[in-house]
């Protein structure tokens, strides 16, 4: 009995050395996956420059949150790419705390002063610089926000690694050189005070970059928060270098110390659609997240896989696409009418809406009317998105901007702060007048999509203006639908459908889908010189896979 007794022990003792055998040998086989650049186990951050991704990495791996690693890495942001946004700019935060299963939504969006310019909107061009065109900054209030709600560690943490950067200097970066020799912005920046921050006395861009205001500013409010920028000496310093700017270009200036006194960022709920097996999540008013979420909602119907970018079917695959994306530039300008109210988003986001639309997609081009587009919205560029995933599951979405590139080009000396033109989003192609009030329309869509049995994340958003939407669509689906991994997802070639419906191939893209696309009736355009931008992150039980765009040079990093 007693030798049964004993050889039955040893079988399960056998048995489950086997089985842990075989799990260890299954994890070590699922984590070989994680090898390779852009894979990591822990947490990741994807900005829009190695060194910034590597900050927010650093504050991730001392016990940081995602909100932490995204402050951050957007504050490093501000000084690698200063022409595409900063603390004079606002921000759109879209949160996923894990243990709450909830998703939260802060708006930190620019807010117009209380009083305006009159006729402010007959000025519009295609750059706008000018003391006129600044709105209310929300950035700053957004980061406490988020902090206070998600944080981890302390404020002030945040802040020394792009403190010290800002001090110590470096070597300018290759993009924020392009930009820095471009002929017509080089024009505006040797007319305005940025080029003492960025060219030599001979006229030519430094080799070494310092940002020493900068770096007082930040200790400042690294030291007392937020209310520093909106209620002290900060703010009586910015005012009064706008309004010293303002008389020298004899231009109004409308942004006041009571506008920033009372700026407040908010909370708000996110908008969701499902997409199948995800459901995403994005911000609402006043981004453009209800756009991105009414296109995918159309092209679900169409129950995309692998092979509908294969042969013939990729024709097919893309003039859909596209004709989903026109729509979208239909319910755009609808948007972007003043009598616009945010109760027509549940019409918007509905199944029944992106099915009628759906139908309306045939094998042919239409004109403008048939899309719905009563009006166009002018192009816009630049903006920063940084996406983040911690050790613990939360994720950050944001997107960042002082809207065109180096904003409103108006530098203030005393603080270092680089203020925005957000007023500019107010301006249509149609030059009619748009209401000016509340919070400028925006393309931003930083959103985070989350699988039904919560095992997997997909944390995505793009630079890029008004080519936001369709570059983080075609990403979504790239990844999701069309079975890509995270980097061929990002670095494949991309169309873009502009305000006036014409198309816009990224160089390099199949020369097959253009020619049909042409033959069924679509105007297509030459590129932009200045592409759209995509960090994103997908992470399963196993593995993270982060991905920063190489259109801006930048690289992911992570433990």
């Amino acid at each position: 009995m007693m030798k049964k007794w004993r050889g039955s022990c040893c079988l399960v003792v056998l048995l489950v050395a086997a089985l842990v055998a075989a799990g260890i040998v299954l994890i070590l086989f699922w984590r070989s996956r994680c090898r390779g650049e852009n894979f990591y186990t822990h947490a990741a951050v994807a900005a829009d420059s190695e060194t910034c991704s590597h900050i927010g990495r650093n504050i991730l791996e001392q016990g940081g949150s995602a909100v932490d690693g995204a402050i951050a890495a957007l504050l490093c942001t501000s000084l690698i790419n200063p022409q595409s946004m900063g603390i004079g700019g606002g921000a759109i935060f879209t949160i996923y705390n894990r243990s709450q299963g909830r998703v939260t939504v802060i708006n930190a969006r620019e807010a117009v002063p209380e009083k305006v310019m009159p006729g402010l909107l007959t000025g519009c061009s295609r750059l706008n610089p000018g003391t006129q065109w600044i709105a209310v900054p929300g950035e700053l209030r957004g980061y406490w926000k988020a902090h206070e709600q998600f944080g981890k560690l302390p404020w002030k943490s945040l802040f020394e690694p792009t403190i010290q950067l800002a001090e110590t200097g470096f070597r300018l970066p290759e993009l924020l050189r392009k930009f820095l020799e471009h002929q017509q912005l080089r024009h505006f920046i040797n007319n305005s005070l940025l080029r003492t921050l960025f060219y030599n006395n001979f006229g030519e861009p430094l080799e070494f970059v310092r940002y020493h205001q900068l770096a007082k500013t930040l200790k400042v409010i690294a030291d007392q928060g937020p209310d520093a920028f909106y209620n002290g000496q900060i703010a009586q310093d910015l005012i009064t270098d706008i309004q010293e700017a303002a008389a020298a270009q004899k231009s109004d200036s409308t942004l006041t110390a009571e506008d920033l006194r009372r700026y407040k960022a908010s909370v708000v709920k996110p908008l969701t659609v499902s997409l199948g097996d995800y459901m995403m999540y994005s911000p609402p008013l006043p981004t453009r997240g209800a756009i991105l979420s009414f296109i995918l909602n159309i092209l679900k119907g169409f129950h995309f896989t692998r092979e509908s970018m294969e042969g013939d079917q990729k024709v097919l695959t893309y003039h859909r696409i596209i004709e989903a994306l026109k729509f979208g530039n239909g319910q755009l300008s609808r948007m972007t009418d003043p009598t616009f109210r945010p109760y027509n988003l549940s019409v918007l986001l509905s199944d029944r809406f992106a099915e009628l639309m759906r139908q309306r997609i045939d094998n042919e081009a239409h004109p403008l009317q048939y899309y719905n587009i009563e009006h166009q919205a002018m192009e816009k560029y630049s903006t920063s998105h940084i996406s983040v995933l911690d050790k613990d599951g939360n994720a950050v979405s944001v997107t960042s901007t002082i809207n065109q590139i180096f904003g409103s080009m108006i530098f203030s000396p005393r603080t270092g702060i680089i203020l925005n033109n957000q007023l500019a989003d107010f301006c249509r192609a149609d030059r009619s007048p748009s209401n000016i009030a509340g919070q400028p329309p925006s393309s931003m869509s930083p959103s985070i999509l989350i699988s039904q049995d919560r095992k997997s994340i997909m944390v995505v958003g793009g630079a890029g203006g008004s080519m936001i939407l369709s570059a983080t669509a075609q990403v979504i689906m790239n990844k999701l639908w069309f079975g890509l991994s995270m980097k061929e997802a990002i670095e494949k070639k991309r169309i873009h459908i502009i305000s006036d419906n014409s198309l816009q191939f990224e160089e390099e893209f199949d020369e097959r889908v253009k020619n049909e696309m042409k033959r069924k009736g679509h105007t297509i355009t030459s590129p932009s010189q200045l592409p759209s931008v995509i960090q994103g992150i997908f992470a399963d039980q196993v593995c993270i896979e982060a991905v920063s765009d190489s259109r801006k040079y930048g690289k992911s990093a992570g433990y």
